[in-house]
């Protein structure tokens, strides 16, 4: 059995490095997944450092979000057509790291 603190692994994805981790705290159960990001931010900084800020046009890449953060932050808003939001969520410094170009969307 592999365990962090109180949590006990019950599930690793080989592929994409997820793990889920639960643990009973006497009332319930507890699930906690994790996902290895390191790579997709080091990623975005390698490409946001060769692209510099001579991006112009349409159909750049501007980000990539891993499937876990852009279910839990972007895709509502990208099912209602909140395209608002989605372009505040993606200026915010606080999410810096997933963008792979300078500049404002």
């Amino acid at each position: 059995m592999i365990k962090d603190g109180d949590f006990r692994l019950i599930d690793w994805d080989p592929q994409s490095g997820r793990t889920v981790w639960a643990m009973f705290d006497g009332e319930k159960t507890v699930v906690r997944t994790d996902y290895p990001v390191e790579a997709t931010i080091a990623g975005n900084a390698a490409v946001r450092k060769e692209a510099g800020k001579a991006w112009k046009g349409d159909w750049n890449r501007i980000a990539s979000v891993p499937l876990n953060v852009y279910y839990d932050q972007l895709h509502a808003a990208e099912q209602q057509g909140d395209d608002k939001f989605v372009t505040r969520w993606l200026n915010d410094s606080g999410n810096r790291a997933w963008r792979t170009t300078e500049g404002s969307v």
